[in-house]
């Protein structure tokens, strides 16, 4: 019957849920009427909240069954608490927050990184009486709010997360609240149990050899055979670059120069899941990860559902090898897995440098300029380690660091890696989009050597482009100005010479005031709408964003 998006509000002696259908039909339910018709309206829909696994899925169990409004509360309030809850009612139901960012933002801070609405009601949670006819349409309202956004969030991940999920559920048989990562587990185990490894491997099913370790330096290979927690790492120092071994991926970035022309970059295909089949990393069910593998390639152009689900699963595994709560778990596979890959893409890169410069090394890929056929080089390596490399270039290619990039492909197309220029194609609403007008006055500086201010001033159409997000962590006591004004727990601002701007700190529990990172001197505070806002250009200090620029500008050229 579709869906119905809600959202959930409790006050000490009111309490309601507002729901949505797909066609925009409201309806509210409210604990003055015991939610009465509630269960027969849900009956057969699916139900999609935010946070809900965590919050609204509980406090609506405790709904349908008719609760008092004191047992409503006592659960909110657990909640709030940190105290974990079992419903026990079975609802069907989806939850926008599920796996969105290992952030894990609030829906306030996703409403706010799209540039909408993030004014709060008025009427405190914590109020001590029965909400006045005022007081409670403004809550309806606000929560109403909230439902939209809520609808909208699952509009914008259901391609990229519910459809996927969907397909593994159906593989699985069971699971619509699970992760994908116990879904991709539950799939390739079928009930089998696999037994943990005592030590590496790096040849198949034979733990004796180890040969594979006398490629790289005894420095790298005692800290790998050494370490009691998998954690450490050695720098070497070859071919111009520093490089560094670890626990993770392989990392390198040449020692003197930051932009380069004609460069190659070598990437290995599904490296992790290539190497866990390998050296048979799933033991009984490495051939159920072969097939899922196989299975993906074939259907990848003709059912994407289908073949995201199966990324999914593929995509899971090495993780779940390192989660001591999934039942794959086998850190020893893990390592096994890591070690393979840094010590082929070292060699990887060892062989090039005879026949290059090497610009990079970055976990499954080479970044390097050839002075000389490397054919040969990159068909003996596939045969020497049983991966496939794939070819990119890039026309010019800038890097601050290993993990900060900027490269043009021959078509003129950018990519961007790193903190400094991710965002500049796309927003990040899920995670950080506070001033993306910064990644795109950097990146257009760098590769077309546009002014500064002329970016800036060519956007002011476009206000979100220049908010910040502030927003204190909970060990603080809140958001405050210099005058002692309390404010939201999420504000949005922009950089201003106006009248009347403020700082916002955030205030410890001692009531000392911290500054937000890169926060400017002075702040005007929009917390409505963007679209809303009027004469921006004269609001907007644009010299804040040419400090801050120019600043990052230096790491890079």
């Amino acid at each position: 019957m579709g869906n119905l998006y809600y959202d959930i509000e409790v006050f000490k002696f009111d309490s309601f849920v507002v729901f949505m259908d797909e066609d925009g039909n409201k309806k509210l339910f409210h604990d003055k009427n015991n939610f009465h018709g509630l269960a027969d309206y849900i009956k057969g829909h699916t139900l999609v909240s935010y946070n809900g696994y965590h919050y609204d899925d509980h406090i609506l169990d405790l709904m349908l069954k008719g609760s008092h409004q004191s047992v409503i509360k006592e659960m909110n309030d657990a909640i709030i608490r940190g105290v974990k809850q079992k419903t026990k009612y079975h609802i069907n139901s989806l939850d926008t927050a599920q796996q969105i960012d290992v952030a894990m933002p609030s829906l306030k801070k996703i409403e706010a990184n799209m540039g909408k609405m993030i004014l709060e009601s008025s009427v405190p949670f914590d109020i001590d009486r029965p909400l006045t006819g005022e007081e409670y349409r403004e809550s309806v309202k606000y929560c109403t709010y909230d439902v939209e956004m809520t609808k909208a969030i699952y509009k914008m991940r259901i391609n990229s997360y519910f459809k996927p999920k969907e397909s593994l559920v159906e593989m699985v048989g069971q699971g619509q609240r699970w992760q994908t990562t116990t879904l991709s587990a539950n799939a390739l185990l079928e009930g089998m149990k696999l037994t943990k490894w005592s030590q590496i491997r790096l040849n198949g099913d034979d733990f004796s050899d180890l040969s594979m370790l006398d490629l790289v330096p005894s420095e790298v290979r005692d800290m790998w055979l050494n370490s009691k927690d998998d954690k450490g790492k050695v720098t070497i120092h070859e071919f111009d670059n520093d490089i560094e071994f670890g626990f993770g991926g392989l990392h390198s970035v040449h020692k003197t120069e930051k932009v380069f022309e004609n460069v190659v970059l070598l990437d290995v295909q599904s490296m992790y899941p290539n190497i866990i089949l390998l050296i048979n990393a799933l033991g009984k069910a490495t051939d159920k990860y072969r097939n899922i593998l196989a299975e993906r390639i074939a259907v990848k152009k003709t059912d994407v559902v289908k073949s995201n689900a199966l990324k999914l699963v593929l995509n899971s595994v090495y993780g779940l090898l390192k989660n001591q709560y999934s039942d794959l778990h086998n850190p020893k596979a893990a390592l096994s897995v890591c070690i393979y890959g840094q010590i082929a893409l070292y060699e990887l890169g060892k062989r090039l440098s005879k026949v290059g410069t090497i610009v990079q090394l970055n976990t499954d890929g080479v970044a390097f300029i050839a002075h000389g056929d490397y054919k040969g080089i990159w068909e003996q390596w596939e045969e020497d380690f049983n991966l496939k490399l794939e070819e990119d270039s890039f026309s010019k290619f800038w890097q601050r660091d290993v993990n900060n990039y900027i490269g043009v492909t021959k078509d003129g197309k950018i990519k961007c890696k790193g903190g400094d220029t991710s965002r500049y194609a796309y927003d990040s609403f899920f995670r950080n989009n506070s001033a993306r007008i910064l990644d795109i006055a950097l990146v257009d500086k760098v590769v077309y050597g546009k002014s500064i201010i002329d970016t800036l001033t060519e956007n002011l159409d476009k206000p979100e482009l220049y908010m910040y997000i502030l927003q204190a962590g909970s060990t603080y006591l809140g958001t405050y100005d210099e005058q002692g004004k309390k404010y939201q727990k999420i504000n949005r601002i922009f950089p201003t010479r106006k009248k009347g701007g403020v700082r916002l700190y955030k205030k410890r529990t001692d009531d000392g005031l911290v500054s937000f990172p890169d926060s400017p001197e002075k702040m005007y505070v929009w917390n409505d709408d963007v679209s809303k806002l009027e004469k921006f250009d004269r609001i907007v200090d644009l010299n804040h964003y040419v400090q801050v620029i120019e600043k990052r500008l230096e790491k890079w050229l």
